[in-house]
């Protein structure tokens, strides 16, 4: 049985996410005939990406931090 805190919110990764935006769009390439599969595999993706960059700027966000000092402000769990 998995904790809730686990369940709630699962571990991010930039590699996987990337891995499956890239699979996406190689699918989406090679054509979706279905609509609605179109449809999904472009929300997905979309999805994918708007996580992909709040990351990146959390991530931006803490490496200023670090340059300018602010170590004790700074949130180290990237």
């Amino acid at each position: 049985m998995s904790s809730p805190e686990h369940t709630e919110k699962q571990e991010f990764s930039l590699e996987k996410s990337l891995a499956e935006i890239r699979s996406i769009v190689e699918k989406m390439q090679k054509g979706v005939s279905d609509f609605d599969q179109q449809m999904a595999l472009f929300a997905k993706g979309n999805e994918l990406i708007e996580q992909c960059q709040e990351y990146l700027d959390q991530a931006e966000l803490k490496i200023k931090q670090l340059v300018d000092g602010q170590t004790e402000d700074a949130d180290f769990d990237i």
